[in-house]
């Protein structure tokens, strides 16, 4: 097997956060509970209008990025529901982009991949949050473009496995 290129590895760093990287169980609890809930990807649709309208979202780690409402569809895209280990898990995490993103924290920094188009990019980064899913707290990311010359823009999401069962 090959060596992974520094830009590869956001997955297996990832594998590495526990509740416990957000604070209490008590907080972790209150931060990961969802507030509303989208089992498809019209009701998933529907709701981040909705969040894309409210303006920007700031990150526990202090990043700012704005939800655009033209990202709306790559967010529920079948491609982007597949990255996600449950397409259930995937929805949720979508619908409550509001809450879970002002709690993520930002705990690597990872060098753009040279080989994507990166221009007017400043970076690719990479924040995590918890998300009470199954019976336990799943792991959602969210990947930022932050640009030199404009707003941060909310590019992806992703439900990655458990963290840690209840």
């Amino acid at each position: 097997m090959t060596a992974l290129e520094p830009w590869d590895t956001v997955r297996e760093r990832a594998a590495e956060l526990r509740p416990e990287h957000w604070g209490t169980p008590g907080e972790v609890s209150a931060m990961a509970a969802p507030v509303r809930w989208a089992g498809n990807r019209r009701d998933a649709t529907t709701v981040l209008k909705e969040i894309a309208g409210c303006g920007p979202l700031t990150s526990k780690s202090g990043l700012v990025a704005r939800l655009r409402r033209r990202s709306v569809g790559k967010l529920v895209s079948s491609v982007a529901v597949h990255s996600s280990f449950d397409p259930a898990a995937h929805y949720l995490a979508a619908a409550n982009i509001d809450g879970l993103f002002p709690n993520a924290i930002e705990p690597w920094f990872f060098e753009m991949n040279p080989n994507k188009n990166n221009e007017g990019l400043k970076a690719r980064r990479y924040l995590f949050a918890p998300m009470e899913y199954g019976g336990g707290i799943a792991v959602v990311k969210f990947t930022v473009k932050e640009y030199h010359r404009a707003e941060n823009n909310i590019y992806s999401l992703e439900a990655l496995e458990l963290a840690q069962k209840k």
